[in-house]
């Protein structure tokens, strides 16, 4: 038996632009990601049962399990799993590679650290590194642009979650770029909540508006211009110079289903953070520290907040980025 475990990191969308829906439903993107020191771990084993297996651990920011959320997650159907979906993308290639013999069976071990269905990309990073996973323990053989391809079936997300660091995507947010990283790392809290947000659900809701807030106060679809050189090396500056720039299309939709989105983001604002935006579809939200120590005060006086009494913020977490993308943890053969 042969095991293999990769890891790969949570975003947090320091930009993110939509444009008006196109006739299969799906909006373009431009939109800048950061990936975050929170990671899920993956170990990918070779199972002398057929059929793709997967088993779920939630880990909370203090430590302790959710054994209730993880008992919800292994209730799924496999396919519903990225990392399942991500498996099964690389079956047929390992079918045809020096251990076709073993690719039939494999059993998933997911440790999730970033928060479900919170704008994080955790279903995304698990995909990430079970492709990773899999190319190691099959001996596949894939390169990086490779494995982006693949990820791009997957999600959105998938790609930034490979390859690390801070990107611009373009398309669906899925055809990326690196960008230059900052000379320091940036440091956020992560404010979650005790229910998720559908990414559907949020689309539509910015749809039923007509399109993103512009600056008049009106609702529309506007041009959807990929930022220039100097634009995007504000993204890569330090945190006074990333505060002016953040920006979020998705929170006027989001806040119209979760109206106290802005209770909170007032709060961290209040609380001293540089800026606080939505990350991604949400809920979570992201408040940027001044560096690590301003981080953790935040998070402290979040903590004491009575929006934390209330049950709005669930979890606070504190993170740095960029971080590295997917990559191999560790490999063994039994």
């Amino acid at each position: 038996m042969r095991e293999v475990t990769a890891s790969a990191p949570g975003k947090v969308n320091l930009l993110l632009r939509c444009g008006a829906p196109t006739d299969d439903g799906y909006h373009p993107l431009v939109t800048i990601f950061e990936c975050l020191d929170v990671r899920e771990y993956v170990t990918v084993r070779t199972s002398r049962s057929p059929g793709v297996r997967v088993t779920t651990t939630v880990h909370r920011p203090d430590g302790s399990i959710d054994e209730a959320l993880g008992a919800e997650l292994d209730a799924l159907p496999g396919d519903s799993h990225l990392a399942v979906r991500a498996a099964k993308a690389l079956q047929p290639l390992a079918a045809m590679g020096p251990w076709a013999s073993t690719s039939a069976g494999l059993s998933i071990t997911v440790e999730k650290h970033i928060p479900v269905a919170g704008g994080m990309a955790g279903g995304s990073a698990d995909a990430a590194a079970a492709l990773v996973a899999c190319n190691e323990l099959w001996q596949i053989g894939l390169n990086i642009d490779q494995l982006e391809a693949i990820a791009r079936t997957l999600g959105a997300d998938v790609p930034a979650c490979l390859r690390g660091g801070i990107t611009l995507g373009t398309g669906r947010g899925d055809h990326l770029r690196s960008l230059a990283e900052p000379a320091e790392p940036r440091h956020w809290v992560m404010i979650t909540f005790a229910q998720g947000l559908s990414t559907p659900e949020v689309f539509g809701a910015l749809d039923a508006l007509g399109g993103p807030l512009g600056k008049d106060g009106t609702h529309a679809w506007g041009e959807l211009d990929e930022p220039q050189d100097t634009e995007c090396a504000l993204y890569s500056g330090g945190p006074r110079e990333l505060a002016a720039v953040l920006d979020n299309d998705l929170y006027c939709a989001a806040r119209t289903i979760r109206p106290e989105l802005e209770r909170v983001l007032d709060a961290a604002r209040q609380a001293g953070a540089l800026a606080a935006i939505l990350s991604g579809s949400g809920p979570t939200c992201a408040a940027l520290a001044e560096n690590e120590a301003h981080a953790h005060a935040l998070a402290d006086t979040l903590t004491s907040h009575p929006l934390r009494a209330e049950g709005v913020i669930k979890d606070l977490h504190v993170v740095s980025g960029p971080a590295p993308g997917a990559r191999i943890e560790a490999a063994h053969a039994h």
